[in-house]
């Protein structure tokens, strides 16, 4: 996801954006996962999300896309653009980045 978030912002946004997997459920057939993408203003929810949604439509398209490939199989990404201003300095959060 990070990947395609990176692809579509192109040189705008790429260190200050972390995503998150939240949720994960698999079967046979399908994968579906739910993540948040988190960026530090709400100027840089607005290049992600884009115009109507453009932006995280695309993003979401081409992760589903690039994880159907790795995991032969059909993906489903939901995913949600949170502010969270000063998420580098957030021990929390570089926590669970380095993990």
């Amino acid at each position: 996801v990070r990947g395609a978030v990176i692809a579509r912002t192109r040189q705008e946004l790429p260190h200050a954006i972390f995503v998150e997997v939240v949720e994960l459920t698999a079967t046979p057939k399908a994968l579906r996962a739910r993540a948040q993408i988190l960026v530090e203003r709400e100027s840089q929810k607005g290049i992600v999300v884009g115009r109507d949604g453009s932006g995280i439509r695309a993003i979401r398209q081409t992760a589903e896309r690039d994880l159907g490939a790795i995991f032969e199989r059909r993906v489903g990404v939901n995913l949600q653009v949170k502010v969270r201003p000063k998420w580098r300095r957030n021990e929390a959060i570089l926590a669970r980045v380095i993990g």
